[in-house]
């Protein structure tokens, strides 16, 4: 983005020196204040936000029954509570023309056992990412969601040490580069919804109309889902 001339604002829980182009602006997304302050922070430093991306996200597998009131709140606050605030906050300075975009999750749109509230989290998000679009229509302002498949970065390392769904490995990770490549083309084409590929657009779809389909594939996406964490697994072993 920075290559297409954005001046890009970033949220960082830490303190970063700014680079060309690039600004950093602490902020806690558990934290409503501090979404609220970093709003402002960003308000008085530029007229107006053309383009808002929410890529923020974290999961903590966990079965209900033995659920922590703790992972329960981070999961919603990061997740879904978070992308409510920061757009509610930015909107008044987002012009005619501006885009929202949500990186969501497949998990959106095909139930997760084992990460229930990450899956709520995430169908909340869509369905405020809907509302959202029709909400902001007369004003020209684009809403868009990615659901990119599993994407290689620490957060699938550690969701996988934690007991995470074996359906990551389906298909082998993408690199955060795809999703970054995505992001970019869903800002200049305008998309509303954006999948890895057709056959997962409309295979997620078929299984939320049909429970009868979703519990018939689940045996198969299991043998397929370990069969490629093996061949990962492998790959991580023979990487220089």
């Amino acid at each position: 983005m920075r290559a297409r001339g954005y001046a890009i604002i970033i949220l960082s829980r830490q303190a970063r020196p700014d680079s060309s182009g690039i600004t950093t602006v602490v902020c806690d997304l558990t934290n409503n204040e501090s979404i609220k302050q970093a709003a402002a922070t960003i308000a008085a430093r530029t007229a107006k936000v053309d383009v808002l991306v929410h890529c923020a996200g974290v999961i903590t597998p966990q079965p209900v029954g033995r659920l922590d009131s703790a992972t329960i709140a981070s999961q919603i606050a990061v997740d879904l509570t978070a992308p409510i605030e920061l757009t509610n906050a930015l909107l008044p300075i987002m012009p005619r023309g501006g885009h929202i975009v949500f990186v969501n999750s497949m998990a959106a749109a095909f139930p997760l056992a084992g990460s229930s509230v990450y899956t709520a989290a995430k169908f909340g998000l869509r369905g405020f990412a809907r509302a959202l679009e029709q909400e902001l229509r007369p004003r020209r302002i684009q809403v868009s969601s990615i659901y990119p498949a599993s994407v290689n970065t620490p957060m699938l390392s550690q969701e996988m040490a934690a007991g995470g769904s074996i359906y990551n490995f389906i298909d082998p990770p993408q690199e955060p580069d795809v999703t970054a490549q995505r992001i970019l083309e869903c800002c200049e084409r305008g998309s509303r919804e954006i999948f890895s590929s057709v056959f997962d657009k409309l295979f997620t779809h078929a299984c939320l109309t049909s429970m009868r389909l979703l519990n018939l594939s689940l045996p198969i996406m299991k043998l397929l889902g370990r069969r490629g964490h093996r061949r990962y697994l492998r790959g991580l072993t023979t990487r220089p």
